[in-house]
């Protein structure tokens, strides 16, 4: 019993510890991104290559900071979205530890079109 016990709490663990990774979407109804402490700066110039030319969404991280490891260090996020929506954002490691930063484009009927800083998908 008590081996069943420790098994299910490693596994329990294990789920809990798992690594917070970028996600995005340039869907045609919503785009987002959401950028966490694991976000480097190589995933960075890739996802911004793709809002830009599949959205015409400029996302601009230059003066944002990067460890050695190429990780976030210091986000500092500026998006023009190219259609009345734009705006910037900025954040610590340590804020990013806690919580998501990014933005949201929802072209959809919403009740907030543009949202850009601590996001939530």
């Amino acid at each position: 019993m008590k081996k069943i016990i420790l098994l299910l709490m490693s596994i329990f663990l294990m789920s809990c510890a798992e690594e917070k990774s970028t996600k995005y979407s340039t869907d045609s109804g919503k785009v987002y991104l959401l950028i966490t402490e694991n976000t480097t700066e190589k995933e960075l110039t890739k996802i911004a290559s793709e809002f830009k030319t599949e959205k015409n969404i400029m996302v601009d991280f230059s003066e944002s900071r990067f460890f050695k490891n190429g990780k976030i260090e210091r986000l500092n996020l500026k998006v023009d979205c190219n259609d009345g929506f734009k705006g910037s954002t900025k954040s610590s490691v340590q804020d990013l530890e806690t919580n998501n930063y990014g933005f949201v484009r929802n072209y959809s009927d919403a009740n907030v079109p543009f949202s850009i800083g601590n996001i939530s998908i």
